[in-house]
């Protein structure tokens, strides 16, 4: 039986969650596959940190704000569905938990961003 780095299998992992979060099948069943490691292994590499799911709804919806930002003329749904997610009520609730926010208050967010950023 082989033993596992978990900080290795975690960063790899994270790498994979940046190169593919666009792609709506990615989640934590695919992710152990593709580090060719079981479901349960995967999860002990993230124990103690914010689980797999969560690195990977974060990072989606890091991406959905920035495009949101930068782009506010498109619709959340479009570019929610864009990066990854399968139905817009999935982004919401993520944005509910993960943002603490309604969608559109998240773009409000990132554009103040934005506009703080380029006026300094």
């Amino acid at each position: 039986m082989r033993t596992i780095d978990f900080d290795a299998t975690r960063e790899r992992c994270l790498v994979l969650i940046d190169l593919h979060y666009r792609d709506g099948r990615v989640g934590p069943t695919w992710l152990a596959r593709e580090l060719f490691i079981s479901r349960r292994q995967l999860d002990r590499a993230f124990a103690g940190h914010p689980s797999v799911a969560e690195m990977l709804a974060r990072r989606r919806l890091r991406q959905v704000v920035l495009i949101a930002a930068h782009n506010p003329a498109i619709p959340m749904s479009e570019i929610a569905m864009r990066c990854g997610y399968g139905t817009y009520e999935t982004f919401r609730a993520h944005c509910h938990r993960y943002l603490r926010c309604s969608p559109r208050a998240a773009r409000d967010r990132g554009l103040v961003r934005r506009t703080l950023a380029t006026a300094a």
